[in-house]
């Protein structure tokens, strides 16, 4: 019988412990084939990276005919995710990026709010073979905000992410190309009418979207920095100033757009020089013009009895990068952009021929650890319009400035 007892006992204890036995962890393998943090998922032969980052703002704004209800302070916080996942195919990688950023903000940049919750697809896309589907910066873009903090932009030049779907061939050697079929809607900066006077129907004489923007570039990337060539086609549809219910009067737009960067390994570690400039015809957004104050607008044309007549614009930009030490870091920045109405009409009426806008700023910032910044940065914006004199339809004066002030902290993940 105590034999007996002692095999069950055995037996009971065997059972216990199997029933307390706990699963095995699944631990993720390091991809190293795709760089620092990628890991593949369990299961599966994609590698994946998931990162972020928190950003917090404080801004102080103000320019020289600031209204009185519009806000001087303001404030955002951001937080950002990405997803970065990878996948070895015969025809190469296949990549799906999403970048995302839920932000809570106090105001809108020189306005008077309102204050809310804003969800931004800041990049969603997928690459396969040289093409790449989905939201993304435009090909056109080369300098694009490059060291300049913050979330409202602050520099003259293109920086814009939308809709598109692309090809990259590599050429090697550091060349490569990229066409690009690039959705309108966020490069129609409005047609307007030559006669502004009271007994026009309307303000903006744009026509709806018809035809996408065709963009390419080609560039080279070396040891010494990099080169871009980029030009665009943006097609100009004005509704027919006759008949704007039904018909319409269109033509095309360009711009072309040339660009540097130069690595400067002998001032600082990852130092670098931008320089760029572009010109546009009948494509004002492609010169990243900023217009605090929001008078001194530059459409893409003027509509009269005559037909459409394109606005044109220049620009020029550049910003250098430098790395004190490991901590402490120095950007400075700035741009330069002109651009005319080319109509007689359009300068008798709206009191001017054109604009010029500028700007200036930079930024000192401390790395007191890694994937820490603090920073103040400061930039300096100025508008004008040519050939001035108050109409009642054009600029309320004949220039404007404005100053802002940033108090930046972000951390990286």
């Amino acid at each position: 019988m105590s034999g007996v007892g002692l095999l069950s006992g055995a037996g009971a204890v065997s059972a216990a412990d199997l029933l307390q036995t706990k699963a095995q962890p699944v631990y993720m393998k390091q991809c190293l084939a795709q760089g620092e943090g990628f890991f593949y998922i369990p299961g599966t032969d994609t590698c994946l990276r998931v990162g972020g980052y928190l950003w917090a703002e404080g801004y102080y704004n103000t320019y020289s005919d600031y209204p009185s209800e519009n806000n001087t302070t303001y404030s955002i916080a951001t937080a950002g995710v990405i997803l970065d996942a990878r996948t070895q195919t015969e025809y190469g990688t296949l990549r799906s990026y999403l970048e995302t950023r839920f932000k809570w903000r106090t105001s809108d940049p020189w306005s008077d709010g309102p204050k809310g919750s804003e969800l931004e697809v800041w990049n969603a896309y997928i690459q396969f073979a040289g093409f790449s589907f989905g939201h993304a910066q435009s090909v056109f873009d080369f300098y694009a905000n490059a060291n300049v903090l913050g979330t409202d932009p602050a520099t003259i030049g293109d920086d814009v992410r939308l809709n598109l779907v692309s090809y990259t061939a590599e050429f090697g050697q550091g060349f490569s190309a990229t066409v690009s079929v690039e959705d309108a809607s966020d490069r129609a900066s409005g047609v307007m009418a030559v006669n502004p006077l009271p007994d026009d129907v309307l303000e903006n004489y744009q026509a709806g979207i018809q035809i996408p923007d065709f963009v390419a570039n080609i560039n080279y990337t070396g040891e010494w920095g990099q080169a871009q060539i980029s030009g665009a086609v943006h097609q100009v549809r004005a509704m027919d100033l006759l008949d704007w219910m039904s018909g319409t009067q269109d033509t095309w737009g360009y711009a072309l757009q040339a660009g540097l960067m130069f690595n400067l390994p002998m001032l600082g570690e990852g130092d670098t020089l931008y320089l760029q400039s572009a010109y546009a015809d009948g494509a004002t957004s492609y010169l990243g013009l900023q217009d605090p104050s929001g008078q001194y607008a530059a459409p893409d044309a003027f509509l009269g009895v005559d037909g459409v007549t394109k606005v044109s614009g220049w620009n020029v930009t550049a910003s250098l990068l430098h790395n004190w030490n490991a901590k402490w870091s120095t950007a400075v920045f700035g741009g330069y952009a002109a651009y005319d109405f080319n109509s007689q009409v359009a300068e008798a009426l709206y009191g001017t021929s054109g604009g010029k806008n500028a700007n200036v700023g930079g930024y000192i910032g401390f790395a007191p650890v890694k994937n820490l910044l603090l920073a103040v940065q400061y930039d300096w914006t100025y508008n004008s319009a040519d050939n001035y004199v108050y109409t009642g339809y054009g600029p309320s004066s004949g220039s404007t400035d404005a100053n802002r002030v940033l108090l930046f902290a972000q951390r990286e993940f």
